[in-house]
């Protein structure tokens, strides 16, 4: 039966009040919450509720989803290696839905292996995993006020909706907010650009943001308030760019800048129902057919029309400023409307009118004086808020630098894997705006030399382990969205969908392992919190192996001995997972996996069976033989052991070990 999501309201929660300020404060109570129903604060919160705790999903806005949603950056910024979890599971439903209207999916990004859809259709979706996840509660246009914090933890948040505050106590809270505002509250340390706190300097910068709009093609006609009327405040001053960057005689893909009007509707095309043609992103004679996109390119604001180097982060850490921004944002967007509906010649395009926006947003625009009235009806269709590449980040137990995501372009992953791993990214690194070394962290060591230019290599995998999700300090609180220890370089490639949708089901996890074990975050075993991920079948390991696929029983093993570094692979795509042992190999993965050195004497070049491993480990861990006793149990019979049966037997000794059986590196 489908669970259903409810909304400002759960039967979980124990409802009394309490005085906050001046006004009396309804209380909630939680098992963890999430604050920011973003793409990774979404994930989060299904992965929580899944692990059976009672979740709140807090949200600012009036939109779930975020940046893929709410923002309409709803073309994935995939590369085909990171789909697995939970992020398969949205993309898989995005198919579904697709296929069902005869309307292809794959038609962004000039490839045929891509995924787009319509916001509006990617937050039903969301809201229907959220549903069926379990007890969730969803608060929407909840603003942010305060944080408790006690004795070094997080004990509850205050917010506020519709003018009433309510205040929300969970076990464990989730910072998914677009701009890390919880982290900033909680006092946990954070870095903003190249700063840390308390001492933020404000001539640092961050990535910029851009204000996306989703525009289509109005076969019958334009409705005439749809139209640009006349040019929109600043238009001249980004003429250059936008022309530098499209042109209506521009080049084709792949190519030279400028690009053609029709190159510009492919790189972020978005399926059309009402549509009837064939399109394929990887077909450029069905690019012209298109007929929805998103204006998301020459764009970003700042961007490179001004003399300044870059986004303040004052944009994270003045509201006001914030404001401000997002305003010249929203309106560097509509000067590239009027640009593509006069200079363009596409005078039968405008916004859509059909997403569902035009209810909540994140600026007061509509009384800006700045802002002629005339230019109302098409900014109301504007998503809420604006895409923003780069938060405040936690400085976390360890930050990830970029030489932790240097990929060999052959391999197409890093060359060293990390055991404690807990999610998979595989983007480029895609810095937008100044790279200069002097606005990176040098007490990170990183630099602009540093950086690989790895699109021609498309990237390639690497792993985001266990210790960037909790902070260095505090307790209470876990990372996720584009909030986690990373430097602004790894930043560039952790900020998109898929890596923000993994990353959030893994802090889900930490969360709901947190208070089922009854410790803090920081406490947990990582390959307890892996063992929650393998369980909804994430892939965290740098390998996918064809003789191993997710529904294998050895899958959550060879998974770990690829990690851990116990077993060694045939090649880069098979295990060799039904190869037979022999002790020589048995008494090895032991060495790898426990360190030990001394064991029960066996001929080594022999054979083994499960009862011959059964009986070995019953000697070898005879001392603590009740802690093993179901693992032992479990070998029975004279079948010949295999690879594979021996690294789930591997995987499953080491989460019955004491502590320091978890080899950490």
């Amino acid at each position: 039966m489908r669970r259903s999501v409810t909304i400002t309201l759960s039967l979980v929660s124990l409802l009394f009040f309490t005085w906050h300020g001046t006004a009396f404060a309804e209380e909630r109570r939680y098992d963890v919450a999430v604050i920011g129903a973003g793409s990774g604060g979404c994930s989060a919160a299904i992965q929580a509720a899944r692990m059976g705790m009672s979740v709140a999903l807090v949200e600012e806005s009036d939109w779930i989803g975020g940046q893929m949603t709410g923002a309409a950056v709803s073309t994935m910024d995939d590369k085909t290696k990171t789909r697995t979890g939970i992020y398969l599971e949205f993309i898989t439903k995005v198919r579904e839905y697709y296929s069902a209207r005869n309307t292809n999916y794959n038609i962004c990004y000039w490839g045929s292996d891509t995924i787009a859809f319509e916001p509006w259709v990617g937050q039903m979706i969301l809201k229907d995993m959220l549903g069926q996840a379990g007890p969730i509660d969803i608060i929407l246009k909840a603003k942010l006020l305060s944080a408790k914090v006690a004795d070094n933890t997080i004990r509850s948040v205050n917010v506020q909706v519709d003018g009433k505050n309510i205040n929300v106590s969970a076990r464990v809270f989730i910072d998914a907010t677009e701009c890390g505002d919880l982290i900033a509250l909680s006092g946990a340390m954070y870095r903003a650009g190249n700063s840390v706190s308390p001492n933020i300097d404000k001539n640092a910068i961050i990535q910029d943001i851009t204000y996306p709009a989703v525009i289509k093609r109005y076969r019958e006609g334009l409705p005439p308030e749809l139209k640009v009327q006349g040019p929109p405040p600043r238009y001249t001053d980004y003429l250059f760019e936008f022309r530098m960057t499209i042109r209506k005689n521009g080049n084709t893909w792949p190519g030279q800048y400028p690009f053609s009007p029709v190159v510009h509707n492919a790189y972020r095309a978005i399926p059309d129902p009402s549509n009837s043609a064939f399109i394929d992103g990887g077909k450029p004679e069905t690019w012209p057919k298109i007929s929805k996109t998103a204006i998301n390119w020459a764009n970003d604001y700042p961007g490179k029309s001004g003399s300044i180097p870059g986004l303040s982060v004052e944009f994270l850490e003045s509201p006001n400023f914030r404001a401000l921004a997002t305003k010249e944002a929203m309106l560097k967007t509509l000067a590239f409307l009027y640009y593509l509906q006069t200079e363009l010649g596409l005078s039968d395009w405008s916004v859509d009118n059909r997403q569902g926006y035009g209810g909540w947003f994140s600026t007061d625009w509509a009384n800006w004086a700045e802002i002629p009235e005339r230019y109302h009806p098409i900014l109301s269709h504007f998503p809420p808020f604006p895409y923003l590449r780069e938060s405040r980040r936690i400085v976390g137990i360890k930050t990830m630098t970029v030489d932790d995501i240097i990929r060999d372009e052959k391999l197409g992953r890093t060359l060293v894997s990390k055991p404690h791993s807990l999610a998979l990214g595989e983007y480029p690194i895609d810095i937008h705006g100044n790279n200069d070394s002097i606005y990176l962290e040098t007490d990170l060591g990183e630099t602009r030399e540093k950086i690989p230019n790895d699109w021609e290599g498309e990237g390639g995998l690497f792993q985001i382990p266990f210790e960037i999700f909790v902070p260095e300090k505090m307790d209470g609180l876990v990372a996720a969205e584009k909030n986690i220890s990373v430097s602004r370089v790894v930043n560039g490639s952790t900020r998109l969908q898929p890596v923000t949708m993994l990353t959030g089901q893994a802090a889900g996890a930490i969360a709901a392992l947190a208070v089922t074990e009854k410790v803090q975050p920081r406490r947990l075993r990582p390959i307890a919190v892996q063992s929650e991920l393998w369980r909804a079948k994430c892939r965290l390991s740098l390998f996918d192996f064809e003789d191993v696929p997710n529904y294998s029983p050895s899958w959550a093993g060879v998974e770990a001995a690829m990690l851990y570094g116990f077993m060694d692979p045939l090649s880069e795509r098979f295990f060799g997972v039904y190869d037979e042992m022999h002790w020589v190999e048995v008494r090895d993965v032991f060495r790898k996996a426990f360190g030990i050195e001394k064991f029960p004497r066996k001929e080594l070049q022999g054979a083994v069976t499960q009862e011959d491993l059964s009986v070995w480990i019953g000697e070898l861990f005879e001392k603590d033989i009740a802690r093993y006793r179901g693992i032992i149990d479990g070998l029975v019979g004279d079948k010949p052991l295999t690879k594979g049966k021996l690294a789930a037997t591997v995987l499953a000794l080491m989460k019955a070990a004491p502590e320091q059986g978890d080899k950490k590196k």
